[in-house]
């Protein structure tokens, strides 16, 4: 179960109304107990995600012929063995089942949070568009033309109805909803804004930094005339990259002195003649083991350091970069803001804990699928 930083207040009045007044496939469900309900559909609609994640991982056999989704010439690729994800080795029916049973009670463990936590129906307006749903519909090739129902309709055909298909696309927004009302402002487990900005204190890194190849890009063209051409990465000459790295280290002083990192940009853009401001800026943690030279260099540096350094495997591939390494102070305000970014290191902080309260929260509660899912198998999946 993951947990996503909100994307739009949509639908839920909608989700929340279907799921408990009707469902798919002649009124069976999934779940049925203390007010929670779920379709049988949302137990299918897992079958199926399990079914292409697993299918994607078959296909990683030199067996498995893409072709006719079959494996070893006429098996069906349910049978064979395949390595998931996390490097568990399963045959491919029974770790469909599993994940499929497992995904079903984190729905069923996020919908009972959220009822718990006050989730009513007027937290969110219906809306019919797509687009509406999801802020990246052009990503997947739909226009904003396309509403729900299209988008469900293919579904139908494995008895998935809209309200179950609906529910799915709505459970990362549903949960992050439980999140913030779980500890967020008067919630059970509230994180005070002395709690989350000393976690930010010690967890991020601010950092800028301006960079410039140490090369410069030849693209020649063919003596017989064709169009194709060829590029190729040239060292700067020595002169011009020893002034730069002059330039930068004397940025570099005067910014560890505790000069303006604002004044310092406006130099080098005068310097050389750019109108937009070249800095890259980051608010981020960073890994402790990471191997990015640059991350490492970084964390390797003290707030308000500034340092320059040259990052690439060979002359004709390195960039020369000027790092400064801001006081975490200075974004404090911004990342502790309810209405900026708050919510982004909330979820940093807690977003494993909630994830293991879910699981606990499901196993003390004894959520268990009801016997209809045993009608439903991956096999009803396939091409005949």
């Amino acid at each position: 179960m993951k947990l996503i930083s909100k994307i739009l207040c949509v639908v839920l009045v909608l989700v929340v109304a279907l799921c408990a007044a009707s469902c798919s496939l002649s009124q069976q469900y999934a779940y049925q107990k203390d007010g929670v309900e779920l379709p049988i559909g949302v137990y299918v609609y897992n079958l199926y995600s399990a079914y292409s994640q697993a299918q994607s991982y078959a296909q990683k056999s030199d067996k498995y012929d893409s072709t006719t989704g079959r494996y070893d010439g006429k098996k069906s690729f349910l049978k064979m063995e395949i390595t998931d994800g996390d490097g568990n080795k399963a045959i491919a029916e029974d770790w469909i089942k599993d994940k499929a049973k497992e995904n079903t009670i984190d729905a069923i463990a996020v919908l009972s949070k959220y009822t718990q936590l006050g989730g009513t129906m007027d937290e969110a307006t219906p809306n019919t568009k797509y687009v509406d749903l999801v802020p990246y519909a052009s990503y997947y090739g739909y226009d904003e033309s396309v509403k729900l129902s299209d988008m469900a309709a293919p579904y139908e055909e494995y008895g998935i109805g809209f309200d179950s298909w609906l529910f799915c696309q709505q459970l990362d927004t549903m949960e992050n909803v439980a999140f913030e009302k779980e500890y967020g402002k008067g919630g059970p487990s509230e994180v005070s804004d002395e709690d989350l900005t000393k976690f930010f204190k010690e967890n991020y890194t601010s950092y800028k930094y301006i960079s410039v190849p140490l090369y410069e890009t030849i693209e020649t063209t063919p003596d017989d005339g064709s169009s194709e051409t060829t590029s190729t990465n040239q060292p700067l000459s020595d002169k011009v990259i020893a002034d730069y790295k002059k330039e930068f280290e004397g940025y570099a002083s005067t910014l560890s002195k505790g000069g303006s990192y604002d004044d310092v940009a406006k130099k080098y853009m005068k310097a050389h003649d750019v109108e937009s401001d070249p800095t890259q800026s980051q608010v981020t943690v960073i890994d402790k083991d990471t191997t990015d030279e640059l991350s490492k260099a970084i964390l390797d540096m003290k707030d308000g350091q500034a340092m320059t350094i040259e990052i690439g495997d060979s002359d004709d591939s390195k960039t020369l970069y000027l790092l400064y390494r801001e006081p975490i102070e200075n974004q404090v305000k911004d990342y502790t803001d309810p209405e900026k970014y708050r919510s982004t290191v909330l979820s940093k902080m807690k977003h494993d804990e909630f994830h293991e309260f879910l699981e606990s929260y499901a196993k003390d509660n004894g959520f268990e699928l009801s016997s209809a899912c045993n009608d439903y198998n991956p096999s009803m999946f396939e091409k005949k």
